[in-house]
């Protein structure tokens, strides 16, 4: 008799650890399923993100990032990143989907290696990182006519095609603002985030070297002297202008037809 309490004891264990299982996977995929990360990624990919974080691979060339309460001091007002929550992203080259995030200030891509480890990925030519919130594909290209050598950066693709693709690039600067005290001739200094005018850019032929679009479109039509005319024309006619995002998207399909 004792030995069937014994086995019946043991099956009754069993089945209520896989039942408690069952509601932990359950109660993990509802929390991560969507909220702060935007748009709902696909299905199993928060899984595979947190999985690829927690083992991270080391062929993607990463070093841990700077502690952001050290270096932006706790008097700052804002945050440098375009979203804030890590988001899951592919990144190309690597078959994994990771948890990613843009800082806007100091032009990189950080990946959750941990529950508390934070690392930068080197920046590699031609490396493309897709996020699945908002659909956003950054790809790192060299800027053109820099005076630094080997000047990497990520810019976000607005238009793709082999011949000529459309891209712009977020930015953010750190302002510092004085503050004086009600009744006191005492003040205090705070710094805080703020979000600069979009770049746009154009790169030729899948070469890497991001073009900077000039504001005259006398200096934008020098980049296309065989097709200037045709160019112009359409520029007049479609009241194109060369710092708005639509004018610019709608110019770029044109010159690639053409």
């Amino acid at each position: 008799m004792k030995t069937i309490h014994t086995k019946t004891a043991l099956k009754n264990l069993k089945y209520l650890l896989v039942v408690c299982l069952l509601f932990s996977f359950e109660g993990f995929s509802q929390q991560c399923s969507g909220g702060s990360y935007g748009m709902a990624p696909p299905q199993g990919a928060t899984r595979l993100a947190s999985k690829a974080s927690m083992d991270f691979d080391s062929s993607l060339n990463s070093v841990i990032v700077r502690n952001q309460g050290t270096t932006y001091g706790p008097n700052t007002i804002g945050t440098p990143y375009m979203q804030k929550d890590f988001t899951t992203a592919k990144i190309a080259h690597v078959d994994k989907v990771y948890l990613v995030r843009y800082n806007a200030l100091t032009d990189e891509m950080e990946v959750k290696g941990g529950e508390s480890e934070v690392l930068v990925i080197s920046k590699k030519k031609n490396y493309e990182i897709s996020q699945h919130a908002n659909n956003v594909k950054y790809k790192v290209l060299e800027k053109a006519d820099s005076e630094q050598e080997n000047d990497l950066g990520y810019y976000i693709n607005l238009e793709e095609n082999n011949n000529v693709s459309l891209y712009k690039r977020e930015c953010k600067k750190l302002v510092k603002k004085r503050k004086s005290t009600y009744g006191s001739s005492a003040s205090s200094i705070t710094t805080e985030f703020k979000n600069m005018k979009c770049e746009f850019y154009i790169e030729k032929g899948k070469n890497g070297q991001a073009i900077k679009i000039p504001k005259k479109r006398k200096e934008f039509l020098a980049l296309f002297p065989e097709k200037s005319d045709m160019i112009n024309a359409f520029i007049k006619e479609n009241r194109i202008k060369l710092n708005k995002e639509k004018s610019l998207k709608r110019l770029i399909r044109y010159i690639n037809t053409i």
